[in-house]
C-alpha cells in the first residue's frame, strides 16, 4: 500500500468509526427501533434527535460501507484467501462484540457484505460497476417503489411506539444482571439484524461495491485533476441526501416516509460524506491527518473498545445511563470516548503494539507483495 494512499484510507476509516460511534450512541441511549421518536421526544430533545437523525441516521453505515469497500482494494495485491479469512476472523470478533456488548451493532452486516465484495476485487471494473447498478436498481424497486406504493394513503402508515417493548428493553439494559443483558443482545441481534439479511444485501453490499468502483476509477486522481467537478458532485450528493432525509421530518411519524428517507437519503448522504472526507484529507496538514489516522489504522480495536465503554456507561452493570441521559449528552460522551481512544491508539502505534487488526490477520499463502 503506497504511503499517501495508506494515510488517506486510515483517515477516512477513522472518521467512519467516529460516525458509526455517534450513530450507535443513540441506541445506547434509548430503544430507538421500537418507538416513534416524534411522540417519544419533545422540545429540545426532539430537536436534538432530528438533527442527529438527519445527518447520521443510516448515513453512517453507508459511509462506512463505501469506505470499507475502498479500503478493501488497497489490499488487492494480497492473496484473496488471506483477505477473506482475515475478514471472517473480524466478523467473528464483531459478532462476539454484538452478543456481549451491543446487539444493534451494524458492523457484522458490513463485514459480511465485505466478504462478498472481496470476490469482486480482481474482476473487471465494468463488471463491478454493473453489479453495483444491478443491486442499486433492485434496491430502488424493492425498497423504493414498492414501499411507497404499499404505504401510499394506507390507514396504518404511522410508526407506533411499542410501550411494552420499550419497558422490556429498558428494564433489561438497566438491570445489573449481565446474563439477562447478553440474552437480550442475542434476541436483538437475531430479531433486528440476522432477520434483516435481505436489507444487508440491498442496503450495504451496493455501497461496498461502490467503494471498489471509486478505487478502480481512481477517485484520488479525479479530485486532483477535476477538483471543481468532484466538489460539485460531492455537494450534490450531500444536498440530495439531506433533502430526502427532510421528508421524514416533514411527514412526522409516517412509516413510509421514514423508510424512504432511510433507504435513499442515507446512502446518498453517506456517499457524499465519503467524498467530502476525501476532500478534507487533501486540505489537512499531514501531521493532523496522521493523528486521526491512528484510529483508522487500529479501527477494529477502537470500535470494540468504544462499545465496551459505552456499554459500561449505559447498562446496569456500569453507570446505568440507559433511558436516563439525553441524546445530546450521549453524543458528547461518545466524542469524549473517541478522543481518549485516539490518544491511546497514537501511543500504541508509536510503540508498535499489535492490537485486534494485526491479531486478526490470517496468512495461508505467502506471496511477495509489490
Amino acid at each position: 500500500m503506497k504511503t499517501d494512499n495508506k494515510r488517506r484510507i486510515f483517515f477516512i476509516m477513522a472518521i467512519a468509526i467516529l460516525l458509526l460511534g455517534l450513530s450507535n450512541g443513540m441506541r445506547f441511549t434509548i430503544p430507538l427501533d421500537v418507538i416513534n421518536p416524534y411522540e417519544y421526544f419533545y422540545g429540545t430533545e426532539r430537536m436534538h434527535f432530528q438533527i442527529i437523525n438527519i445527518f447520521l441516521g443510516g448515513a453512517a453505515v453507508s459511509f462506512a460501507a463505501v469506505a470499507a469497500g475502498y479500503m478493501l482494494m488497497t489490499f488487492k495485491d494480497h492473496p484473496l484467501v488471506n483477505i477473506i479469512l482475515t475478514l471472517v476472523v473480524m466478523l467473528i470478533v464483531s459478532m462476539i462484540s454484538a452478543v456481549f456488548l451491543f446487539g444493534f451493532d451494524p458492523l457484522p452486516g458490513i463485514l459480511l457484505m465485505l466478504i462478498i465484495a472481496a470476490l469482486f476485487m480482481r474482476a473487471d471494473r465494468r463488471m463491478v460497476l454493473g453489479a453495483f447498478v444491478l443491486l442499486f436498481s433492485l434496491h430502488v424497486i424493492v425498497n423504493g417503489v414498492m414501499v411507497v406504493i404499499s404505504g401510499l394513503n394506507a390507514p396504518g402508515d404511522i410508526i407506533y411506539s411499542s410501550i411494552q417493548e420499550v419497558n422490556r428493553l429498558t428494564s433489561t439494559f438497566r438491570s445489573s444482571d449481565y446474563f439477562a443483558i447478553i440474552g437480550m443482545n442475542l434476541e436483538v441481534f437475531f430479531t433486528y439484524q440476522l432477520s434483516d439479511w435481505f436489507m444487508w444485501i440491498m442496503g450495504i453490499l451496493p455501497w461496498t461495491l461502490l467503494g471498489i468502483v471509486l478505487y478502480r476509477f481512481n477517485v484520488a486522481e479525479l479530485f486532483k485533476y477535476n477538483g471543481v467537478l468532484m466538489i460539485s458532485i460531492t455537494l450534490a450528493l450531500i444536498a440530495g441526501g439531506l433533502l430526502i432525509k427532510m421528508i421524514e421530518v416533514i411527514s412526522i411519524g409516517s412509516y413510509t416516509a421514514a423508510e424512504f428517507a432511510e433507504r435513499f437519503g442515507s446512502p446518498l448522504l453517506g456517499t457524499g460524506y465519503f467524498m467530502l472526507v476525501f476532500l478534507i484529507y487533501n486540505l489537512l496538514p499531514e501531521k493532523l491527518s496522521k493523528i486521526f489516522g491512528a484510529a483508522g489504522e487500529k479501527g477494529l480495536t477502537v470500535y470494540v473498545l468504544s462499545n465496551v465503554l459505552m456499554a459500561a456507561a449505559s447498562y446496569g452493570i456500569g453507570f446505568t445511563l440507559y433511558g436516563e441521559v439525553s441524546i445530546g449528552n450521549m453524543i458528547f460522551i461518545v466524542i469524549i470516548i473517541y478522543a481518549v481512544l485516539l490518544v491511546i491508539m497514537n501511543a500504541l502505534r508509536h510503540y508498535n503494539v499489535k492490537m485486534l487488526e494485526e491479531l486478526s490477520a490470517v496468512t495461508v499463502i505467502n506471496e511477495n507483495i509489490k
